[in-house]
């Protein structure tokens, strides 16, 4: 059977604010219905619904590195609609009014994008494809192919990434690479993540 992760920022019926998440509500329970193991990865707001927060177990917490920092992460799954979800917690990131247009949304998703990756080996399951969606993901890629892609446990993950809004990208200055990936700035030097000057979640590898 293969299995898909879709990593998103949103997904209907827990958050969404527009297509990203209609799609991410609709589109793993069409595959799960064709015989795909899909499930989905998203952020566990304050803001979801208290009905569907009683949906979720938690399973377990673990720190993700941001840059020079740790951070918390705990794991909540549920079943909805014959589709697993894991949702990420993190009180300091994910605990906001809103989802997005935070001064801080690049460290943010940042955390996620790793925390997604952290994910799996701490849950014991390995997808065949993680399916990425716009800028809130858009780091996953990068961070498979500089470094989880040398584990075992990830060599074999393949990633794709679909954009759902051209006009949000993701453009932060290039100072987030070593402040938040440890990274220097070679990414941007040879233009892979390079953008303006500055660097994009976007732009891949």
């Amino acid at each position: 059977m293969i299995k898909v992760l879709f990593a998103t920022s949103e997904a209907n019926p827990f958050i969404k604010t527009g297509g990203l998440g209609d799609v991410m509500g609709a589109l793993p329970k069409e595959l799960k219905r064709k015989g795909i193991d899909a499930r989905v990865i998203l952020p566990k707001y304050s803001a979801i619904k208290g009905e569907l927060l009683d949906k979720l177990n938690f399973k377990k917490w673990f720190m993700v590195p941001v840059g020079w920092r740790n951070q918390y992460c705990g794991v909540y799954q549920c079943e909805y609609d014959e589709v697993i979800y894991y949702l990420l917690d993190s009180e300091f990131y994910f605990h906001r009014n809103g989802l997005y247009g935070e001064g801080d949304d690049g460290e943010r998703f940042a955390f996620f994008d790793r925390a997604v990756l952290e994910t799996l080996k701490e849950i014991d399951w390995c997808p065949d494809i993680i399916h990425c969606n716009d800028w809130q993901t858009g780091m996953i890629p990068v961070l498979h192919k500089l470094e989880y892609s040398k584990d075992p446990f990830y060599k074999d993950i393949k990633t794709v990434t679909s954009i759902h809004n051209l006009l949000f990208q993701g453009n932060f200055s290039a100072d987030i690479l070593p402040e938040l990936f440890g990274y220097d700035y070679e990414p941007v030097r040879n233009g892979s993540l390079e953008f303006y000057g500055g660097m994009s979640f976007m732009k891949e590898l």
